[in-house]
Order: C-alpha cells, then sequence, then structure tokens
C-alpha cells in the first residue's frame, strides 16, 4: 500500500530525519520519503502498518496532519 500525507511545521532536516526513522521503525513500514518543501510524507507499508496508525505516529511527533490519501499522489 502506498499513501502520501500531508503535514505542516517540518522545519529542519533534523526535525525530517527523526519524523523518517521513527516512521521506518514501525512494523510494516518498507519505506518512507519526505520533501520538506511541500510538507508531505510519502509511504510504502504493508500490514500490520496502516494509514490511521501512520498518521497517529506523525502526529504524535508534533506534527500537524493535514490530509490523507491513499495510493499515489
Amino acid at each position: 500500500m502506498e499513501s502520501t500525507v500531508l503535514i505542516s511545521g517540518l522545519q529542519t532536516q533534523e526535525q525530517k530525519v527523526q519524523l523518517a526513522t521513527r516512521l521506518q521503525n514501525m512494523i510494516g513500514v518498507e519505506s518512507v520519503e519526505i520533501d520538506m518543501d511541500a510538507q508531505k510524507v510519502k509511504l510504502r507499508y504493508q500490514t500490520p502498518a496502516n494509514l490511521n496508525t501512520l498518521e497517529k505516529e506523525i502526529y504524535d511527533a508534533g506534527y500537524a496532519v493535514i490530509n490523507s490519501y491513499k495510493g499515489e499522489n
């Protein structure tokens, strides 16, 4: 499964690395790509990970989740 999550609040390279590491450490997450300029997180994952748990992890890391899309966007 692929999803794109639009976020806000990501400002530094250090924050980007920390968020990517946090998401990659979740069971089921295969890849994480973060575009800081677009405030976009592209995720590839499989069960047991799902979009809701990934959004919650992003929120818990301190970033607002603006919107999300399943599939390639």
